[in-house]
């Protein structure tokens, strides 16, 4: 992949005074880590855009600043409104591109329709894990990762996070017993499905045996029992 890189400058507009820049369309931002301290920055808002969609959370970005001092950062929180869910405020960690980092990176599964455990309505893969804590170089941290369903036979079949092949350089680094996926059989069973059928049955005879008593009432006395008005 391309490096992604972003264009920064030294924000002195502070609390309140954000507002305005966001209104002139630009998103202030956080520089910080390795010791140093943290820097505060200010980013034109399409350029945020285009770099956060490229990197994610996992692929570094680096910052360039007004007079060209590049910095290897990820993205560690994204502030966004609650309502509009527009870019608030970014938070970049400086880090060492020779140093391992942990970082959670994304989980898609694939297969799930092959798998033999889902033939016939049988069961369904259930995503319990949406992202894995992994161990890597800044630059070896993948986009995301991989995790094929296509193998998994029965009802009650497991994929484990530690049993999730990674690419080199990658180690996993949360809990190895942590659950990504398993099949389970539906949720609503044949016997809970045939009651409300058996029930509608029931009521149904009901209601045509009130009609037919109805009718002979009305035979005897030339009236007409069923009633035009709807409940």
């Amino acid at each position: 992949m391309d490096a992604v890189t972003l264009n920064v400058e030294v924000r002195t507009a502070l609390g309140k005074k954000n507002r305005a820049l966001r209104r002139q369309g630009i998103t202030p931002i956080h520089m910080y880590g390795l010791a140093r301290e943290s820097e505060t920055l200010q980013v034109r808002q399409a350029d945020l855009r285009i770099a956060l969609r490229a990197a994610g959370r996992t692929t570094p970005v680096t910052l360039i600043s007004a007079g060209g001092e590049e910095t290897v950062t990820i993205v560690r929180e994204i502030a966004r409104h609650a309502v509009t869910g527009y870019i608030q405020h970014v938070d970049f960690q400086r880090v060492d591109i020779q140093q391992v980092v942990e970082t959670p990176v994304p989980v898609s599964l694939i297969g799930q329709e092959d798998a033999p455990g889902t033939a016939g309505g049988a069961g369904v893969v259930t995503q319990g894990m949406f992202e894995i804590l992994v161990r890597a170089k800044p630059f070896d941290v993948p986009n995301e990762i991989i995790v094929d369903t296509s193998g998994m036979e029965e009802i009650d079949s497991v994929i484990l996070a530690s049993e999730i092949p990674l690419p080199p350089g990658v180690e996993f680094a949360g809990n190895a017993e942590d659950r990504v996926c398993w099949i389970q059989p539906p949720r609503v069973t044949a016997e809970e499905d045939l009651v409300p059928v058996a029930e509608e049955i029931v009521a149904g005879e009901e209601v045509g045996a009130v009609a037919a008593e109805g009718e002979g009432e009305a035979d005897e006395s030339g009236e007409s029992g069923v009633s035009s008005k709807e409940d």
